[in-house]
């Protein structure tokens, strides 16, 4: 049995296990605890050294004096809700393998006492077959992270899936980028990063990332105008290429859509009180796809080259 000065550490972890504002420890539940637990008998005295040290140690501990009931772990790092918003992120990660999703839910779950825990203990990843398969992924942004840090270049192998479902290598060569930040967009991680001798950013899916390797080459500066927001909301569904101006007209049915994919940044006109024209800078490639969700009330205006691209696939609609 470990001496008397693990007393302290043993009490901590009770207070941290079984005690919250809505489940407060009496003297006789933390003497019951501690024989239980950990086969140790401590008397009253001994309790209230633990308990007065650990609240000079800046551990935020309720007391029967202040309580009327008995003792609490009264702060933690995160609160309830903090851990509930936490844990949800993880599921909506789809970067996050299924696997390693369920294992950061569970530590996140051990920062609340256990009667709190039963509360999320029903909850599991429901799509696990939307999350990633690459189990490199954690890998890849510790490594990504340390690269920007130390600003040097990276190489890796990029993969696509094939019709078995699976990842492979996509093309022969190994991709040699200058990372410059990392974003997520609707629940999956983005590298941003720039090529030798291409002036325009470029992004990679980091969950389809293989095999990377920190090289010693320096990276190249990141571009003096270049802004990761703008960037991130041009690139609708993150495809690569040029922003350019759109216009179009919408019914006011998708209105709250378009304010939440493209932002407040951009230009609304009502033109009556059914319709209104929205113009905005985005890449012509992703609003092609997002323009092709809501053909019933969304008509692309500007430019000729992507209006004329959607009129070849819509046949009779509003474009005609």
């Amino acid at each position: 049995m470990p001496s008397s000065k693990a007393n302290i550490i043993c009490l901590l972890q009770i207070l941290w296990d079984y005690s919250d504002a809505e489940n407060i420890l009496s003297m006789k539940d933390i003497k019951s605890k501690m024989k239980l637990l950990y086969d140790r008998e401590i008397d009253r005295r001994t309790v209230y050294d633990c308990l007065n040290a650990l609240n000079q140690l800046g551990y935020d501990i309720s007391m029967f004096e202040e309580n009327k009931e008995g003792y609490y772990l009264r702060e933690r790092i995160f609160d309830v809700s903090e851990v509930r918003l936490l844990m949800d992120s993880v599921y909506a990660n789809n970067t996050i393998p299924a696997r390693h999703s369920m294992d950061l839910i569970q530590k996140l779950q051990n920062l609340l006492s256990k009667p709190k825990r039963k509360l999320y203990n029903s909850l599991m990843i429901c799509r696990g077959h939307t999350k990633t398969p690459n189990k490199e992924t954690f890998y890849n942004i510790d490594m990504l992270d340390k690269a920007i840090a130390e600003q040097k270049k990276v190489s890796f192998i990029y993969t696509e899936y094939g019709f078995d479902k699976k990842l492979h290598q996509k093309g022969s060569h190994r991709h040699i980028v200058s990372p410059y930040s990392m974003a997520i967009y609707d629940g999956s991680y983005y590298l941003i990063c720039g090529w030798d001798g291409v002036e325009e950013p470029h992004h990679y899916h980091i969950s389809r990332i293989k095999d990377i390797q920190l090289m010693e080459e320096k990276s190249q500066p990141m571009p003096a105008n270049f802004h990761l927001d703008e960037y991130i909301q041009n690139a609708v569904f993150m495809y690569s290429g040029k922003p350019e101006r759109i216009k179009m007209k919408c019914h006011k049915y998708i209105l709250d859509q378009v304010i939440m994919r493209f932002g407040t940044d951009i230009q609304i006109m009502p033109n009556d009180d059914e319709t209104f024209t929205a113009s905005l800078y985005a890449n012509p490639n992703g609003m092609y796809v997002w323009a092709l969700q809501f053909l019933d009330t969304c008509e692309i205006l500007q430019p000729l080259a992507l209006r004329e691209r959607i009129c070849k696939v819509v046949g009779d609609s509003p474009y005609k």
